[in-house]
């Protein structure tokens, strides 16, 4: 009798062991989990108040800036629609999402970055007529820092645009406005390209 309640007592606790240890385990891993998030968030915050004093040591700055070293910067030379754009699902029924994926180049075809606001018009061709545009979109300067994409494919700056399902045919590509205003020169830019009805390219 007494054996039996021994055994049982030992059970238990070895149950009860196996319970805090499980319990331990997913502890110590939530809390890796959050110290990997925490630290992200330090390295981000870190980065961009690295950038911040580069700006704020350049704007001081600018007037030593010698006429050569501002002749070697690069340029916005191009804009180019990228052909991963393309048409998604959205939860209308009645409409449809452009993803556009927009690229930049500077005069020897390198990617470089865009700064300043950026607007995407989007045309149906018709018939004997000037194409009709039905739907745009504009970003500012902020926004079109937060769309950059980089993957296999290169960088690129997506824009998503809501267009309704009604006004494009499947059959029929739809024509793209690219207009963008370089805040470091003031000069305008924009490129035209046609986007079939298809799926983006993520």
């Amino acid at each position: 009798m007494r054996l039996g309640i021994a055994s049982t007592m030992m059970l238990t606790a070895m149950l009860l062991l196996a319970g805090c240890d499980g319990r331990s385990r997913r502890a110590s891993a939530r809390l890796r989990t959050e110290n990997a998030a925490m630290q992200q968030q330090i390295e981000t915050l870190q980065a961009r108040e690295t950038e911040l004093e580069a700006t704020l040591a350049m704007v001081e700055s600018q007037h030593e800036v010698n006429a050569e070293a501002l002749g070697q910067m690069p340029q916005v030379a191009g804009l180019a629609v990228s052909p991963l754009s393309g048409f998604e699902p959205t939860n209308d029924d009645t409409s449809l999402r452009l993803e556009l994926h927009v690229s930049a180049q500077d005069g020897r075809q390198r990617p470089i970055q865009l700064v300043g606001p950026m607007e995407a018009q989007v045309l149906r061709p018709v018939p004997g007529r000037s194409p009709e545009v039905i739907a745009t979109t504009t970003l500012s300067p902020s926004q079109v820092r937060d769309a950059w994409r980089g993957g296999l494919m290169g960088a690129t700056y997506r824009i998503d645009v809501p267009v309704q399902a009604a006004s494009i045919a499947p059959d029929t590509p739809v024509l793209v406005h690219i207009f963008h205003t370089d805040a470091r020169t003031g000069r305008q830019l924009e490129t035209t390209a046609s986007v079939s009805h298809h799926p983006s390219t993520q």
